[in-house]
């Protein structure tokens, strides 16, 4: 079984937004926690008429969160990130063509984990370096759940 996608390109923009939302869903409950304690101690400070040290500090918390992917630096990341390029798979093989000759190969024991949005699929190779696959560069739905089954025949993605 071998699945071709079509050629695709990330663009910086693209992957800043994609990486802020990602960011933004992993960091959902803690952002709820802190304006929720913000909330309670701004009630329970005009209550005792006092100034709100604790909301200040949950706002900050708050404002470190949301903002830090735009504090990391876009620098460190990889030109390969911005190339054009399609992917070959089969059982044994996830294979990258860069469209100015490079091929990167890699077995599936590679990587440690495979998470499925509704437009991507992000294929990390450690905690913080992914290959970004978008699910409009496959050909057909036949592929892309042929791709799922394989992925979760080898234990890195959870269909059900």
């Amino acid at each position: 079984m071998q699945i071709k996608t079509k050629t695709f390109n990330l663009t910086v923009k693209e992957f800043r937004r994609i990486l802020n939302i990602d960011h933004l869903k992993r960091m959902r409950f803690l952002l709820i926690l802190f304006s929720a304690i913000a909330l309670l101690n701004l009630f329970l400070a005009i209550i005792a008429g006092e100034f709100p040290w604790t909301v200040i500090f949950c706002l900050l918390l708050i404002a470190y969160y949301v903002y830090l992917p735009f504090i990391v630096s876009m620098k460190r990341q990889p030109k390969l990130n911005f190339i054009n390029r399609y992917c070959e798979f089969d059982e044994n093989f996830f294979t990258v063509f860069y469209e100015y000759g490079s091929i990167v190969k890699l077995k599936y024991e590679h990587f440690m984990k495979v998470i499925k949005r509704s437009e991507y699929y992000f294929l990390y190779t450690s905690l913080a370096q992914f290959h970004y696959l978008p699910i409009s560069a496959f050909e057909t739905e036949k592929d892309i759940h042929r791709f799922d089954l394989l992925l979760e025949g080898k234990q890195l993605l959870k269909l059900w």
